[in-house]
């Protein structure tokens, strides 16, 4: 298959340092040389150079953690995805973590415009002893109207398997057509994000204790779930993206501290 971009990562643990020692990439997806915010893991920084999805994109990245390595990776700036007439967008996204890996994966924004439709699909292979974070933010862009909610459909499928046994299916579906704002569905919010953790160290008292951490905030709607593994999902819903992401940072940087011992560490651009 040919795709519009393809990127493939390998990291490794080297004595007490995380490299990064084998990447591919082409087409629309590239990768910056690798940051270290923190001395002993790099952050990648994941760059497209397209300045957005438009009709028809395929996009596949498989990134690796090899066993006891520590990777952060993220986004240079939000995803666009335009007017999708004929084929909606598609990403695939395959993550390898092996035994007592740490993978942090935590993109930008995802800003849908008028007209646009979006699949992404999410699959995750690990260890019962590695840990696992990944975030989505999902926003509507503006029509040249001015109105919300003008995208055709977003569609996110997670799979994530432990010692390759399914454990999470999450089957995510939003079509602004079908009455988006009514009860079960966004009620009345418009912009939609979601944290998933997975670390041996979760448990039910660690996510009462994160959901006691997060109560202070009344300007959206907060959800969190622990999973039948040890592992939970946070949903924020909203009116702005800001909201959004200050939700799962606040709940991210908790979780970053209790479960590997880290102080906060700031990701974003701008």
């Amino acid at each position: 298959m040919s795709y519009t971009g393809y990127l493939q990562l390998r990291s490794r643990k080297e004595g007490i340092k995380t490299i990064v020692y084998d990447t591919y990439h082409y087409g629309a997806f590239k990768v910056a040389r690798p940051i270290y915010m923190e001395e002993h893991y790099p952050t990648i920084y994941l760059l497209h150079v397209g300045g957005g999805y438009v009709d028809g994109d395929q996009y596949e990245s498989a990134i690796t953690v090899e066993e006891g390595a520590h990777l952060c990776v993220t986004t240079q700036s939000a995803t666009k995805v335009y007017k999708t007439p004929a084929e909606p967008v598609l990403q695939r996204t395959n993550f390898y973590l092996e035994h007592e890996a740490v993978l942090e994966y935590l993109p930008d924004p995802l800003i849908m415009y008028e007209g646009a439709q979006f699949i992404q699909e999410t699959n995750v292979y690990m260890e019962e002893s590695s840990t696992f974070f990944m975030c989505d933010v999902m926003t509507p862009g503006w029509s040249p109207k001015g109105e919300l909610f003008k995208y055709e459909s977003i569609r996110s499928k997670l799979k994530l398997y432990i010692d390759n046994q399914l454990a999470v299916f999450d089957h995510l579906l939003l079509q602004p057509d079908t009455n988006i704002e009514t009860l079960m569905k966004m009620e009345g919010y418009t912009h939609f994000g979601s944290l998933l953790a997975v670390h041996k160290k979760i448990t039910d008292g660690l996510v009462d204790e994160l959901y006691n951490h997060l109560a202070h905030i009344h300007t959206c709607h907060i959800g969190i779930s622990k999973l039948s593994i040890h592992g939970c999902v946070l949903r924020v819903l909203s009116y702005n993206t800001q909201t959004v992401e200050l939700i799962i940072n606040e709940a991210y940087q908790f979780l970053r501290k209790k479960l590997l011992q880290k102080e906060g560490v700031e990701l974003r651009k701008y």
